[in-house]
């Protein structure tokens, strides 16, 4: 977890925005570029990955997912669902139906939906915590830095953003590197012998 302060203190000091009472941008206009930076680095890393499950029956012929960004794998009554679509039919295979954050089975019948997915929760305010990895915080400081540049306030911003794009890109090699040792089965280090 990595609170949103602490994103906003690091993307201040950067900006040499420190002055409480007259501040280039108000932690609103910041927030919501972290909003669009956790979005992006979500889809890009397939971030907050979750699993659910649910029963569906003719009561209940949905499962209800907030914020739904992309799905990893869908069984029904333990049975991977192959095809996905957002048709409903009244006959053939089991397919994933996906109808913006609801999901179901078409053609319909009741049983066990299971789903691996990810998705993102978005802030609202400097009191709250981002739930990524601590790994992501520079990540998320340079994509908040170079949105928030590119509002034209002084023509010497697009150096800037070539600069943070920069290190942006060494932040999400680092994310990746992360992820890889995480989750990766076939990881292989070399040994480098200093002289």
């Amino acid at each position: 977890m990595i609170e949103v302060s602490e994103i906003l203190s690091k993307v201040r000091a950067r900006l040499n925005d420190r002055n409480i009472d007259n501040c280039m941008f108000s932690d609103s206009v910041l927030i919501d570029s972290l909003n669009q930076a956790i979005l992006n680095l979500t889809l890009e890393f397939r971030l907050n990955r979750q699993l659910v499950r649910q029963v569906l029956d003719a009561e209940n012929p949905f499962l209800k997912i907030h914020n739904l960004l992309g799905i990893e794998s869908a069984k029904f009554d333990t049975k991977e669902l192959k095809e996905r679509t957002n048709i409903m039919k009244d006959d053939g295979a089991l397919e994933l139906l996906i109808l913006g954050d609801k999901l179901s089975v078409t053609p319909f019948k009741d049983g066990e939906l299971e789903v691996v997915y990810f998705s993102y929760n978005d802030v609202n305010n400097i009191l709250e915590s981002v739930s990524m990895p601590r790994v992501c915080l520079e990540a998320l400081v340079y994509s908040v830095l170079i949105n928030i540049l590119e509002i034209p306030t002084n023509e010497g911003n697009h150096y800037l953003i070539a600069n943070y794009r920069q290190f942006l890109k060494l932040a999400k090699n680092n994310l990746a590197n992360y992820l890889n040792a995480m989750y990766s089965k076939n990881i292989h280090f070399s040994k480098v012998v200093r002289v």
